[in-house]
């Protein structure tokens, strides 16, 4: 009997939203009146003022206004809401850039604004500056490309009950390919990101998040929010901010999101980077023997002794030993001097200006208690000339003549107060000869400490050929230029503060770097993010966020709870690992399921990782990454891949540029990269110490870098945690 023929299955026609049409019509009213809108500003015709100039400055404004506006008409908004207020209900379409329609409903709120937060956040209702109470009645993503709607989702709905469409709307985001920049998320921003990123404006933030929360990203959409003019006296300009990033190889691939964000003129470097420029050390190689010899050495005592003097070299304390330093080398500077200078204004007999020691002494001595943020030697410059001057009355015309009279020579003075203070040379001095630093630290450190400074743990690691400056005696130079001249953005031959900085794997600054960034930038504009699971450059970091809050003066502490970057599988395993050093490790991810964690192992590691590499490809991933344990291993792994038919980049130094498709690289470096997968090459024990701590730390940044799919690879049995 032959079987019954199977109908054929019937497919249901996709869902089309019941508002698809309405808002196709509302979002082609809004191009086209953009449109018209840049029609207008381009017409020269229409820009006439009342003379030539004038017109030519109106022409080149209001074409500037059409070259902002531009690129937006592609995709005017990605959200709506539907709000009622005083009785009248109402919708506000939010998207990437303000447009305001004259002549029609087709007006534009911008993501950074008060209003156009409401789409981010949970709340329903809030105050207008006019003191009336609005009411959040929808909100919508709109899937907005190439001027075309593609998709209608409700967020939230209060009359039909809907508040599950941002999970969905995230997840389809989360499964998208990585790239090789990092992502600007303003459309799928999280209320608890959301809520982050619009926190006082003048307050600083220290906040913790696991890998994948998106702390980098929301870094920079802090920025942008804060250079949006409703943040008043808090209002930051782009060239005023500094963002700081553990590398060089993240601060490229970071910096791609500024165009997206309005945010060119931002400076993203390294700590590293900027404190060589700010000291004019930029022709010196800066090394970090500490990292190296942590990544190399085996033996546990060396690389105890070496974490321990990175410590107290970073230390709070180590503050106070500068200060003291400086304080002893400019009395003894000051115990023979005096001055006297012949001074004549016209009109009037020459007079002679004098300080004798003991009121030079005593002069000084109230400008050292004081501790001028601007730097001793201007302030003590500025102390002379005010005793000097005070010594004769004058008007105010007199008092300017006098001034620059005494301008040379009181600078020239004030070069003897501070004479061979050098913030490299005295550093140096400082950490290398046992008498000055006993002298300085006396009563600020225990002699415990300065036995461990005055250690050299890292004598077995090579110096670099040429003058080189270590990452961990950095903060003492700076400390040494920010007590004497002051520390901020150059501004010309001037200082200012930033307008606000931004760092990024915050739990790797020690907390005397923290101590200085507050005195380079305005009171509460700092927002640090990190994460103690990845401290693995704690040698030179925090302990915890507390003491990030206390070097900061005050801080307040904010926390994201989930990772946004991985699936299940991974999460959970990177998890595991993370609980072994914390137990308040476990990180959340979002329920995202993806490819079961590949295990490659009783080979060679080379063809063990070629075999994953297209094992991910065949699966569509196309940014992958195989990270090492050190530097050595990844340069040799990529030439070795080769012959095994993969064309594999190697990033192995900080001038490296990550470009996409395969890389090899180091874990130190792949720390803030994503990737759509990653291959853990040498995940065993031979690799990642089980009995170190640190080792679990490595392994725990090397196993969170996939977005989709994860591989580990070792020639022999896997380490314990990663089974």
């Amino acid at each position: 009997m032959p079987a019954a023929s199977c109908p054929a299955p019937i497919h249901s026609p996709p869902t089309v939203h019941p508002d698809f049409e309405v808002e196709v019509a509302h979002l082609s009213g809004t191009v086209n009146a953009m449109i018209r809108q840049i029609d207008a500003w381009e017409d020269r015709a229409r820009t006439n003022g009342a003379d030539l100039e004038t017109s030519l400055v109106m022409q080149d404004t209001a074409e500037e206004h059409a070259a902002v506006l531009s690129p937006h008409v592609h995709k005017p908004y990605f959200g709506a809401l539907m709000v009622r207020i005083a009785g009248k209900t109402q919708p506000m379409y939010v998207g990437n850039h303000a447009f305001k329609d004259l002549k029609g409903p087709h007006s534009v709120l911008s993501w950074e604004s008060e209003v156009g937060g409401l789409f981010y956040a949970q709340t329903l209702n809030w105050q207008t500056p006019r003191g009336l109470t609005g009411t959040v009645l929808r909100r919508r993503q709109l899937d907005v490309r190439d001027k075309a709607l593609h998709g209608v989702t409700d967020l939230y709905d209060a009359a039909t009950g809907e508040t599950g469409g941002r999970e969905a709307v995230l997840l389809k985001r989360l499964s998208e390919a990585a790239t090789a920049g990092m992502r600007n998320v303003i459309e799928t921003l999280q209320p608890e990101q959301n809520e982050i990123l619009r926190a006082s404006a003048g307050t600083s933030l220290c906040i913790q998040g696991p890998a994948g929360s998106g702390k980098t990203t929301m870094l920079y959409h802090r920025l942008a929010w804060l250079l949006h003019p409703e943040r008043r006296e808090h209002r930051a300009r782009a060239e005023g901010c500094m963002v700081l990033m553990p590398n060089q190889v993240l601060a490229r691939y970071s910096a791609r999101i500024l165009p997206s964000l309005h945010l060119e003129g931002v400076t993203v470097t390294t700590p590293e980077a900027w404190a060589t420029s700010f000291l004019g050390l930029e022709k010196l190689e800066v090394v970090d023997r500490t990292l190296t010899l942590l990544l190399t050495d085996t033996s546990k005592v060396r690389r105890k002794a070496a974490w321990r003097r990175a410590r107290a070299l970073g230390d709070l304390s180590m503050l106070r030993v500068v200060r003291q330093y400086l304080h002893q080398r400019i009395r003894a500077n000051t115990a023979q001097l005096k001055y006297r200078a012949e001074v004549s204004l016209p009109g009037r007999s020459t007079a002679t200006l004098t300080l004798d020691t003991p009121t030079l002494q005593a002069l000084v001595e109230v400008v050292l208690a004081r501790d001028p943020l601007e730097g001793l030697r201007s302030v003590v410059r500025r102390a002379i000339d005010e005793a000097l001057t005070a010594q004769i009355r004058l008007n105010e015309d007199e008092l300017m003549t006098l001034r620059r009279q005494l301008s040379a020579d009181v600078t020239q003075f004030t070069s003897k107060i501070v004479t061979g203070l050098l913030p490299v040379l005295s550093a140096r001095k400082l950490l290398s000869d046992e008498a000055t630093l006993r002298r300085a630290a006396a009563g600020v450190v225990p002699e415990r400490t300065i036995q461990v400074l005055l250690s050299d743990p890292l004598a077995a690691v090579a110096k670099p050929r040429r003058s080189y400056a270590d990452v961990t005696e950095l903060p003492v130079m700076l400390a040494m230029a920010a007590l004497l001249d002051g520390l901020g953005r150059r501004v010309g031959r001037a200082l200012e503060p930033y307008d606000h900085l931004a760092l990024d794997e915050a739990q790797d600054y020690s907390p005397l770097l923290y101590a200085l960034l507050t005195r380079a930038t305005r009171k509460g504009h700092i927002t640090a993010l990190g994460d103690k699971n990845q401290g693995i450059h704690g040698y030179k970091g925090v302990v915890d966020f507390g003491e990030m809050q206390t070097a900061l003066g005050s801080a307040t502490l904010m926390t994201l709870s989930r990772t946004y970057r991985s699936t299940r599988q991974i999460t959970e395993l990177s998890s595991k690992v993370a609980q072994t050093y914390n137990r308040a490790g476990e990180v959340v991810g979002v329920d995202r399921d993806g490819e079961a964690v590949l295990r490659l192992t009783g080979g060679k590691v080379a063809a063990l990782c070629a075999q994953a590499v297209r094992a991910m490809q065949q699966a569509g991933h196309t940014n992958i990454a195989v990270v090492t344990r050190r530097v050595s291993e990844a340069e040799q792994l990529a030439a070795d891949l080769q012959y095994h038919d993969v064309d594999a980049q190697a990033i192995v130094n900080e001038q490296a540029r990550y470009q996409g498709q395969v890389v090899v690289v180091p874990v130190n470096l792949a720390k803030g990269l994503e990737f759509d997968g990653c291959i853990v090459a040498g995940a065993d024990a031979a690799h990642y110490d089980p009995g170190v701590e640190y080792e679990a730390r490595l392994l725990y940044v090397s196993t969170s870098r996939g977005m989709h799919a994860l591989a580990l690879v070792a020639e022999g049995e896997l380490h314990s945690l990663l089974r």
